[in-house]
């Protein structure tokens, strides 16, 4: 699989091997414990529907491979964070050998120089070992819910490495039918592999084949069956418009209050285009200098042409340096390309909700990383000579340097890695360094919530409407709190949050609950609304069971009640109901029968 030339590069593959397992370990061992935070909570701890496993859910779609790996650990450990955390460390500690074995197998090329061939295993194991403690990955890795990064990076990285070990052997179609197969599951992990058929032509055409004709004449089905898996996107492009400003994609609105008075703005590709030099200047600093990270840095799309003109003539320098290079180093273009090409789904026109954010970084870092030890590695060269004692010298020079840099962001990454220690620790960190972000206190809020801290999530609540008077969740949670100590005010919550967003199906149930009592006309439509919007709503269920209860009919709440705990089986309030509902049934029917 890895052909090596000698005792001591076979040497030398072992250790990087093994030292990428155990920094990898070390960097991530503490984070098993940790809690799911926000997104985290939302699709794993309050998703009833986790514990089903069949052959419906097989992967088909865009994310449904993780969805499926999900499920894998609900059936193992439930709940509880560890099974999770030790999955995402294995997914990145496998993505950084395969990271490994690539650059490696690349190195080893025939057309490359000789001194990158006779150095290759160090310099594979060098980049590799630094991306993999790199304090910016951890985002995708302690960040429960960015598995969809991670997973989708680990078969992108797969479906290179078969390419490059079909080069010269004997099973060379076999390699090239695992290409294909990673190719389908990085898609079906994340849309941003997208992008992986065209950087496999690119990869293919600048280190295998020596011409255009020569490529088509042995890869042309390998392509042909990589651009077929973009058929798993068909879903996607037949979205709804509803379905897509749901999921904060190509539909973006930001709020703003302008002279006190609530304004709503649709973000068009040019404004998010704009953002994103800002963005990727960003991404490049945290590579070189990881200090500000945040899981949420709260960036607004909208920016003036001004400010957005020196970071965007910084990005076309390096998208024609990248093509120049292309042209006259095509090897040193590819990176280039690599970097660019893999951001591009998510950091050039389509408007996404989250304007900078650290996980899109997870494998174009990687391009970044090799070029800047590979240039170092040339400069060493040059200055020093070709002389067997002068290669001495520069390979003790890069492996010095490389590990003392890997030591030093191995440091960073376990800092970084304990802000995911705790929700409070997590989201306190977020409204420091974006103190202007209502998400931010959102999350903080919810931190204090579960430690029944009820006074700072009030507060943490308040501002976040007030930075973002259309934050339905901020009004429900908000009114969840005080519902029985200000009913009146919590019903004005509840409200607003209707009024914000009518297709809030927890808004429409939780108004309604505040209603049941002297409106209950009015809360009964409420709960029909909240259901008609999502009909997994088990707490609109149980409401509107209620509600039928009290009305005596009883049949009506019975199918509520059962239908709020096929949602959610472990409802214990709903199971209480319904026991007691049945009793009230059973007694009224013998009154019926026997009236005296």
């Amino acid at each position: 699989m890895l052909e090596v030339s000698d005792k001591k590069s076979r040497q030398t593959l072992l250790l990087f091997a093994v030292a990428i397992g155990i920094a990898s370990a070390v960097c991530y061992h503490r984070t098993l414990e940790f809690p799911f935070h926000f997104d985290g909570e939302k699709q794993i701890v309050d998703n009833s529907q986790l514990g089903d496993l069949s052959w419906h859910h097989f992967p088909s779609g865009p994310r449904t491979l993780v969805t499926a790996s999900w499920r894998l650990n609900y059936r193992t450990s439930g709940k509880n964070p560890f099974s999770y955390h030790l999955v995402n460390i294995a997914i990145h500690t496998t993505s950084g050998l395969l990271l490994f074995g690539l650059v490696y197998k690349t190195l080893r090329s025939q057309d490359i120089p000789a001194r990158y061939r006779d150095q290759a295993a160090l310099l594979a194991g060098i980049i590799a070992l630094i991306w993999t403690v790199h304090p910016l990955q951890t985002q995708s890795v302690t960040y429960i819910i960015q598995r969809y990064e991670s997973l989708m990076g680990l078969f992108f990285l797969l479906a290179f490495f078969c390419l490059a070990c079909s080069v010269g052997s004997s099973r060379k179609w076999l390699w090239l039918a695992g290409c294909i197969v990673a190719c389908y599951l990085a898609m079906v992990s994340k849309e941003v592999a997208v992008a992986l058929p065209i950087l496999l032509l690119w990869y293919d055409r600048t280190f295998i084949s020596p011409s255009w004709k020569e490529l088509v004449r042995s890869h042309f089905p390998l392509y042909v069956a990589a651009l077929c898996t973009w058929l798993v996107f068909l879903p996607f492009a037949n979205q709804s418009e509803q379905k897509l400003k749901a999921d904060n994609v190509a539909y973006v609105v930001e709020t703003s209050i302008v002279d006190g008075h609530v304004q709503e703005r649709a973000i068009t590709a040019w404004d998010y285009l704009l953002r994103q030099p800002q963005a990727i200047l960003l991404y490049l600093r945290l590579v070189f200098f990881p200090y500000g990270q945040s899981l949420d840095h709260g960036w607004r799309a909208t920016t003036t042409l001004v400010e957005a003109v020196l970071p965007g003539l910084l990005i076309f320098l390096l998208l024609g340096a990248t093509i120049w290079s292309t042209v006259h180093y095509p090897r040193f273009g590819f990176l280039g390309g690599w970097f660019f090409l893999i951001l591009a789904p998510t950091s050039s026109i389509l408007p996404i909700k989250d304007v900078a954010v650290e996980h899109r970084m997870y494998l174009p870092s990687a391009a970044v990383l090799a070029f800047l030890i590979l240039v170092v590695f040339e400069g060493l060269c040059r200055r020093y000579g070709s002389s067997k004692h002068s290669i001495s010298q520069v390979r003790r020079g890069v492996l010095i340097s490389g590990v003392a840099v890997a030591l030093i962001f191995s440091g960073v990454t376990l800092v970084r890695n304990e802000v995911y220690r705790s929700k409070l620790g997590l989201w306190t960190d977020v409204t420091s360094k974006a103190p202007e972000y209502a998400r931010g206190y959102y999350g903080l809020a919810r931190a204090h919530i579960d430690l029944k801290q009820f006074e700072p999530a009030i507060a943490s609540l308040q501002r976040a409407i007030e930075l973002d008077p259309r934050y339905t969740d901020a009004y429900v949670s908000l009114g969840r709190i005080v519902h029985a100590s200000q009913p009146e005010y919590a019903t004005q919550l509840f409200t607003a949050a209707v009024k914000v967003d009518p297709n809030s199906s927890e808004a429409h149930s939780n108004l309604g609950a505040m209603l049941t009592e002297k409106m209950p006309k009015l809360a009964l439509v409420h709960y029909q609304q909240a259901i008609h919007l999502n009909e997994e709503n088990a707490d609109a269920h149980n409401n509107i069971a209620n509600l039928f209860a009290r009305r005596g009919q009883f049949s009506e709440a019975v199918r509520h009640y059962e239908a709020a705990l096929s949602i959610r089986p472990d409802f214990d309030q709903a199971a209480m109901n319904l026991e007691t509902v049945r009793h009230l049934a059973i007694a009224r029917d013998q009154e019926q029968v026997n009236p005296n």
